[in-house]
């Protein structure tokens, strides 16, 4: 998560803070109940609506081309959809044969908390309360764990904005920059993106199935990263439901928080999240590139217009 969204692995390039809101509902209980305010932001009568859009290449006649899918999701308290559909491809399920089957586990550990989400399976383990129209709680239960979060959605403008110079350093940038050179057609009045940032109520390390490395020993893998990196505040604790698994975090001379998490045998590369720090992201596009992907109705309709008529 953290990403949570480093959110929904369903493919590459889906935020995991959009991995677990993208792919859970909760069921009618306690735990779900909401009360939004409707101030204006993306969650309106207790649901949050967006779609996101995947570039994917096949093999036509001996050669490659682009193709659209696209997956549309509805997220409410006691309920959820997601509809993934092909905008453009060599046939009308192209995208859905592309991706193929999702099988990746993600793994949640903390002190004293694990959780395992297997894929298709999160609407058992994820429970959603929406606290006001631009805000929702995520906790996660597994294993007699439990995992929470908090959600802030920041609301973007994506009016006339189109393609950006390869060179900019301000602005929105948007999947019309995967667009051919020379597009020049701009968002509609009424377009919007969503950037969703996590605050964890626990710090947390976030790893999953296909990231598996070799069976060594946690000691050897921190002495090969200070082979190639430079290593700050290095932290060794233990993590897991009865914290019975070793784990490592430390800094590189990027700034870049890097973890590891011992499992069954093996060391998993790991995302670290820290409690109470919000994920950062840049979300005011006058001071710096904004990325945002996650459109309502009004941008997406407009983007699938534009990939069918440019592609």
């Amino acid at each position: 998560m953290g990403n949570i969204m480093k959110i929904n692995r369903l493919y590459t390039g889906i935020a995991l803070a959009t991995t677990l809101i993208l792919t859970g509902c909760g069921d009618d209980n306690d735990d779900n109940v909401s009360k939004p305010d409707n101030n204006g932001g993306p969650i309106v009568n207790n649901e949050l609506k967006y779609s996101v859009f995947d570039p994917f290449s096949e093999v036509v006649n001996n050669k490659y081309q682009t193709g659209w899918g696209k997956l549309a999701y509805i997220i409410g308290d006691s309920k959820f959809s997601e509809t993934i559909s092909t905008v453009l491809g060599s046939s009308p399920n192209a995208y859905q044969e592309d991706i193929g089957a999702n099988t990746d586990i993600e793994y949640y550990a903390s002190k004293n908390a694990f959780a395992v989400i297997p894929a298709g399976s999160e609407s058992k383990f994820l429970k959603f309360n929406f606290t006001d129209s631009d805000t929702f709680k995520l906790r996660i239960k597994s294993n007699d764990s439990s995992l929470n979060f908090t959600y802030d959605i920041v609301t973007l403008d994506l009016t006339g904005v189109g393609k950006q110079s390869h060179n900019a350093k301000t602005g929105v940038a948007t999947d019309l920059d995967y667009f051919p050179d020379g597009f020049s057609a701009t968002f509609p009045s009424g377009s919007q993106c969503y950037i969703l940032q996590e605050t964890p109520s626990q710090s947390y390390y976030a790893f999953y199935d296909y990231d598996a490395g070799k069976d060594i020993a946690l000691d050897e893998w921190i002495a090969d990263k200070k082979e190639g990196e430079t290593i700050i505040d290095l932290v060794t604790e233990n993590v897991g439901r009865n914290n019975e698994l070793p784990a490592v975090r430390y800094t590189n001379e990027y700034g870049e928080m890097v973890g590891a998490v011992a499992y069954k045998g093996l060391i998993y590369n790991a995302y670290y999240y820290q409690k109470d720090v919000k994920q950062d992201a840049d979300t005011n596009p006058d001071i710096a590139e904004v990325y945002c992907n996650q459109y309502n109705d009004v941008a997406t309709k407009f983007f699938e217009a534009q990939i069918k008529a440019n592609y």
